[in-house]
């Protein structure tokens, strides 16, 4: 009933045991799906899976919760999934939803069961344990504060009612996990990317004096859309000066000729997304804007030529921070004796990001980068007062010997 490519329940399964794995003795991992959070009037938010829950499952509907204690004393009880069946009314207003049996062949989980029989469930292996291990959102990059999830929800009444039962963090765990993409995420990965790229190839023969920025958004969405896949997240098409807003998603604006265009955007392909941006002329160009161009295709060259296994992003992004720098000083745009940061005028981001499952994927930007992760890299260059914002960002997967451009197939200077 999907209308997007699946991964198959072999991964689920594999990364299931990989969890349990690393489960201390005595601990039962607990992870649950997200649920609807209203809106306004009769309405619901789009919903939005809890992404270790769907690295651990791939089932995509609300409420439900995944069990997994390896040292369960019946085999029923080891790894049991619960969800909510649809009810009459629910096949009525919506459709189609996961059965048991459809949730058991989606998940390759031998043992699905009702929510309803959740409690007793629990109350009667709560007495087993020494500890439960939660899953609660730990990206080092949310800033917009909590809201009370499921996971919360429970740890509080874990603490009230269950004092002696002690909390472990699933969230570390599951980032080192999800850090190594497997063979079938990478083509799943490879999938979203070319549909990334052929929706700039398309939009390239629409880019002109006058187009608005929101013409190309909706051939970018239609092209997705025709082809199973949806948004990774709301696109960035900057003409000129908006370009230099990191995150201008208005695209409100007519382009104008003679200037560049920014344009920042990713197929989600089933559960994983892609993350690419060019910058593209609008007719003819200066030759200084050109140069700029050029000068950021060079450092985007530089930055994957220096990423290999064993370094961090953080030291990654310090390496090709201080080509910048120098850079930066040869076009003349900073002064010989600048200090060490003053690249952040005009390059105030970072180098790159995690990239999997969610657009800025879990995992530590301080540790040694394993091989098999992907990262994305994306330098750039932005000078407000002159109207011009550049970024070059291609996704990257870390192989034994460096990185493997997995957007290769489309030019870092697109339009030119």
């Amino acid at each position: 009933m999907l209308r997007y490519p699946s991964l198959p329940p072999s991964f689920f399964q594999a990364n299931r045991q990989r969890l349990a794995s690393e489960l201390p003795a005595g601990t039962a991992g607990i992870i649950f799906a997200n649920e609807l959070l209203p809106g306004e009037a009769d309405t619901v938010l789009p919903f939005q899976q809890n992404s270790n829950y769907l690295y651990l499952t791939g089932i995509e509907t609300p409420g439900g919760l995944l069990w997994l204690y390896p040292e369960a004393p019946t085999e029923e009880a080891r790894e049991v999934l619960f969800i909510q069946p649809p009810s009459p009314e629910k096949k009525l207003w919506e459709g189609w939803s996961y059965g048991l049996e459809e949730a058991q062949a989606r998940s390759g989980v031998r043992y699905v069961r009702p929510l309803s029989e959740w409690p007793s469930f629990w109350r009667r292996m709560a007495s087993r344990l020494h500890s439960v291990g939660l899953d609660f959102n730990e990206h080092d990059r949310q800033t917009h504060g909590y809201l009370p999830s499921p996971a919360h929800r429970f740890a509080r009444r874990l603490q009230q009612e269950l004092p002696g039962h002690s909390i472990v963090r699933l969230a570390p765990i599951l980032a080192r996990l999800r850090m190594v993409k497997s063979p079938e995420e990478i083509t799943l990965l490879r999938q979203a990317i070319t549909l990334t790229a052929q929706a700039y190839h398309l939009i390239l023969n629409l880019i002109r004096d006058g187009v608005m920025e929101f013409e190309l958004e909706a051939e970018i969405l239609r092209f997705f859309t025709l082809h199973r896949a949806t948004l990774a997240f709301p696109p960035i098409i900057g003409g000129g000066e908006r370009a230099c807003i990191l995150h201008y998603t208005h695209n409100s604006q007519p382009l104008q000729d003679g200037t560049l265009v920014l344009i920042d955007m990713g197929a989600r392909l089933g559960s994983h997304c892609s993350d690419l941006t060019r910058t593209v002329p609008v007719g003819s160009i200066t030759a200084s804007t050109e140069k700029y161009l050029h000068w950021v295709a060079d450092v985007q060259q530089y930055a994957q030529k220096q990423l290999r296994p064993g370094l961090s992003i953080e030291l990654w992004h310090k390496q090709v921070t201080s080509y910048i720098q120098e850079g930066l000083k040869a076009l003349g745009l900073l002064p010989t004796d600048a200090p060490p940061d003053a690249y952040k005028r005009y390059f105030p981001h970072g180098i790159g990001h995690f990239l999997g499952i969610d657009v800025h994927d879990v995992g530590s930007r301080y540790d040694p980068l394993p091989v098999g992760a992907v990262v994305t890299c994306e330098p750039g260059l932005y000078i407000p007062h002159q109207g011009i914002g550049i970024r070059i960002e291609n996704d990257l997967w870390l192989t034994q010997n460096g990185c493997e451009n997995l957007s290769a197939e489309l030019p870092d200077l697109l339009g030119l």
